[in-house]
């Protein structure tokens, strides 16, 4: 069956800044990963933007906090963001760069975040009603590698060096189990009923037990396969600004391993290598190797290096020769 209805897509020119947003419109998730120059989504889109993954803030990643916070600015709601220390310390800065002495009359705006700090998770929150006042809310011991997790979907993280920590991130959403529509008509069954047989089709821990329907008892195995479906879910992984080295590689290539899409920076040309490892970055043939060895899919490259100014071409025709499924 189809794979969910999920958008995404870099936010600007491959030279440009970097990021990627994806939509899911049916769940009402828009969701950034980098938050560099964001100008060029529609303001439609950057006000509907619940949830931020940051890499690092270097001027190109977090330059855009402000052009979100202008459009957040006015409406009631609850922004989750994700990141690496200092990133709680930065977004702390941003907000207190203004004045909010008439925040009584506005609509409660609040950023909740979430950094990784040497293997804690700590979360903040910043509340316009407290003029974004820095509040502590919580820490916890890092257990997995997945920093937010929901029904749908999880974004996995790795932690990588780029003279500095940075986060990689990986954008899983879970593989679904659907009920055959025109099937489950047959069924004398409806409503909560509906509900209670899909949990059972669901749980794997049901395998060899029986499920009545009507005066009849059938096998978990037979429904499953005669009245659902399981629709595929989606990998789409997001790493810029890391040095290629012993430390890096594998952890990038553990956490985009059989990526449907990997987005990559490819900052550097095979012949640049000795700059491109002055400023922690990748080359084209690097990038490559990296969506080999991790059985990627499709790879999308970004974050082109100005000394090419805007022939992007370029850099696409050096990593077609290494990774042909290349955009």
């Amino acid at each position: 069956m189809g794979k969910p209805r999920i958008k995404h897509y870099l936010v600007n020119e491959k030279y440009e800044d970097p990021g990627i947003f994806i939509e899911i419109e049916t769940l009402g998730e828009y969701i950034l990963f980098d938050a560099g120059n964001i100008r060029r989504l529609d303001r439609h889109l950057i006000r509907k933007v619940n949830k931020i993954f940051i890499t690092h803030t270097h001027m190109d990643h977090f330059i855009g906090f402000d052009t979100l916070l202008r459009n957040k600015i006015g409406r009631e709601e609850t922004v989750e963001i994700f990141g690496i220390s200092p990133l709680a310390e930065n977004v702390y800065c941003k907000l207190q760069g203004y004045t909010w002495n008439l925040v009584e009359y506005e609509p409660r705006l609040v950023f909740r975040l979430k950094q990784y700090n040497d293997g804690l998770f700590e979360t903040f929150q910043y509340d316009i009603k407290r003029k974004f006042a820095k509040d502590f809310i919580s820490e916890e011991k890092v257990k997995t590698d997945t920093i937010y997790e929901n029904d749908f979907y999880r974004v996995r993280f790795a932690v990588l060096d780029h003279k500095i920590p940075v986060m990689g991130y990986s954008f899983e959403y879970k593989d679904r189990l659907l009920l055959k529509k025109g099937k489950i008509d047959e069924l004398p069954i409806k409503g909560r009923e509906i509900g209670e047989f899909k949990r059972f089709l669901e749980d794997e821990k049901n395998k060899g037990s029986t499920y009545k329907i009507g005066s009849r008892e059938y096998s978990w195995e037979y429904l499953r396969n005669e009245y659902a479906y399981l629709q595929k879910g989606i990998k789409i992984s997001y790493i810029t600004d890391v040095v290629f080295s012993e430390e890096n590689v594998p952890k990038i290539i553990n956490l985009v391993k059989d990526s449907d899409v990997l987005y990559c920076e490819s900052v550097f040309l095979s012949k640049d290598k000795e700059q491109a490892s002055k400023v922690y970055h990748l080359t084209t043939d690097q990038t490559a190797y990296i969506a080999k060895e991790a059985n990627v899919k499709k790879l999308v490259v970004f974050h082109f290096s100005r000394r090419y100014g805007s022939d992007k071409e370029k850099i696409l025709r050096e990593i077609k020769k290494f990774f042909p499924d290349a955009e």
